[in-house]
């Protein structure tokens, strides 16, 4: 006989799926003044309904042009994301959470910075100022902050916020690139956002 006379259904340890896409990268340019943009997509095993590992894919791009300075830069490439978060509310079951986890993010990618010659102020003569597909390639963390919340059965929108700090970045040349694809622009840190739009696969009969 049980101890306390009542039976628990076991649930699996992988209790479902997400897969998501992200549409704030296509709205963050309408607000602000540096033009560059990312599609990104991902998929997050929830286990246990309290820890969800996390892969993301996306493409970075940006063909901006200073109006202060007329220096062109233009880069497009794809990067890399993978990590885990950890459901601040796993205790209650339910498919809204709060979560906070982590990343390591990567991208390999090639640059080109086009700006007006250089003027030499004595012999007169022009400098070119035009660097073509300058090599690159960045590794960097991020802590991440967000929520997910259910607004019909089985999709769910959310956001999250990411301080991102830079482990490595190389070879730098003239300075070094304005824009990394998943990234974002700053030679020391950055902060990012995600509003996602997802879907997800139930794998238990119980209902979370």
């Amino acid at each position: 006989s049980s101890l306390s006379g009542k039976s628990k259904t076991k649930l699996p340890t992988i209790q479902g799926l997400y897969f998501s896409a992200d549409v704030f990268g296509y709205i963050y340019p309408i607000f602000m003044k540096d033009k560059y943009y990312s599609t990104e997509i991902s998929a997050t095993m929830n286990i246990n309904n309290r820890f969800l590992p996390t892969i993301e894919v996306g493409l970075g791009h940006t063909n901006m042009v200073s109006q202060l300075y007329d220096i062109g830069y233009r880069t497009r490439a794809p990067y890399y994301r993978i990590g885990m978060d950890y459901n601040m509310q796993y205790k209650k079951g339910k498919p809204n959470y709060i979560y906070l986890g982590g990343r390591v993010g990567y991208t390999s990618f090639s640059y080109s910075v086009d700006a007006p010659p250089l003027i030499d102020p004595i012999w007169g003569n022009s400098v070119s100022m035009q660097l073509t597909d300058l090599p690159c390639h960045a590794i960097w963390a991020e802590a991440v902050g967000g929520v997910r919340a259910e607004i019909s059965k089985n999709l769910y929108l959310g956001w999250s916020l990411r301080y991102k700090l830079p482990l490595h970045r190389g070879p730098i040349t003239n300075g070094g690139p304005w824009y990394i694809p998943g990234f974002g622009t700053g030679k020391e840190n950055a902060f990012g956002a995600t509003y996602t739009i997802s879907y997800y696969f139930n794998l238990t009969r119980k209902r979370l």
